[in-house]
């Protein structure tokens, strides 16, 4: 017991760079599977971060070398990087960075008072605003992307070339298709449940929530009529594997208590699998963990009540 403590960071500069290095196998496997966009993608987002990081810190007074020095924009960059489809261009990224750092993260206070998950706030306001101007999901068997060069990604990020005319269809994801048992796999989601399982053993990160998001995810699934290998193949398409250990167990905008987490699991879980089957959106998950961001007061109060007697809490 002694020595997993003593291995875990305890300043938040520490926290934010084991979840940073925690990160790159998956985004190295996204990479090797979709191509340049991905690290391209990611420099922007970086760099965006830092940029906007810094022009908060200053609008709000705070010391500038200080503020930059917890990294907190270092993990937001990288999460949101991974999260924005692909290909978006950059002033999207922009937009997406602004509302996660300026709106969602320092209008509410700063770092550890936001109500909302930064990076599904950038997400959202991407996803909602210009969802008909997005590129469809790349294929996992036949990557679009990794086709392009280094000059023609430039280009399109900056809107200097003519939109890509891509057949929709064939970038829709298994689950909009109806294949999910012919679907060829994500190779990310390796990556992100060895990073995830990492911070769990180092105790950054609580597991029930990852649990009760894929069991109540896989659940719904089944009663959608997929099969049990369908179901949990649905696990591993998208970001969900990184929402599920890397956004949604954020301890800020998460609940206090076991129960409490086990509920905010089942929410997030619930409304991805709902969005998924029935919604606009391919994915939701960035909805899903809104959601679920907006009822943690509640679900702290209902966690407590399974703590002590109901005549206690009357």
């Amino acid at each position: 017991m002694r020595l997993v403590r003593s291995r875990r960071p305890d300043s938040v500069r520490g926290i934010m760079a084991t979840i940073s290095l925690a990160l790159i196998p998956g985004t190295l496997l996204h990479a090797m599977q979709f191509g340049a966009i991905v690290w391209l993608q990611t420099g922007w987002c970086l760099l965006l971060a830092l940029l906007t990081e810094a022009l908060c810190l200053r609008l709000r007074n705070r010391p500038l070398l200080l503020g930059l020095g917890d990294l907190s924009w270092l993990v937001c960059g990288l999460l949101l990087a991974r999260a924005l489809p692909l290909l978006v261009p950059v002033w999207m990224m922009a937009l997406a960075m602004l509302t996660a750092l300026g709106l969602a993260k320092h209008s509410g206070g700063g770092l550890g008072r936001n109500r909302l998950n930064p990076a599904m706030a950038g997400l959202a306001v991407v996803a909602i605003c210009f969802h008909q101007l997005l590129y469809p999901a790349p294929d996992p068997q036949f990557p679009w992307t990794a086709e392009l060069t280094l000059e023609e990604l430039l280009l399109l990020e900056w809107q200097l070339a003519a939109r890509l005319e891509i057949d929709a269809l064939s970038g829709a994801t298994p689950l909009k298709t109806g294949l999910l048992d012919t679907a060829a796999p994500y190779l990310s989601w390796i990556g992100y449940l060895a990073g995830g399982l990492m911070l769990t053993l180092l105790r950054l990160i609580r597991i029930e929530i990852p649990l009760a998001m894929m069991a109540s995810s896989v659940s719904l699934c089944m009663l959608a009529g997929h099969t049990l290998n369908e179901s949990l193949h649905s696990l591993s398409l998208g970001g969900y594997l990184l929402t599920a250990f890397f956004i949604a167990t954020d301890p800020v905008t998460s609940p206090d208590n076991r129960s409490a987490r086990i509920l905010f699991g089942i929410t997030v879980g619930a409304v991805t699998e709902l969005i998924r089957e029935f919604g606009l959106y391919a994915d939701g998950l960035c909805f899903a963990v809104l959601t679920a961001n907006l009822l943690v007061p509640h679900f702290n109060r209902l966690g407590a009540r399974f703590h002590r007697p109901w005549y206690q809490t009357a």
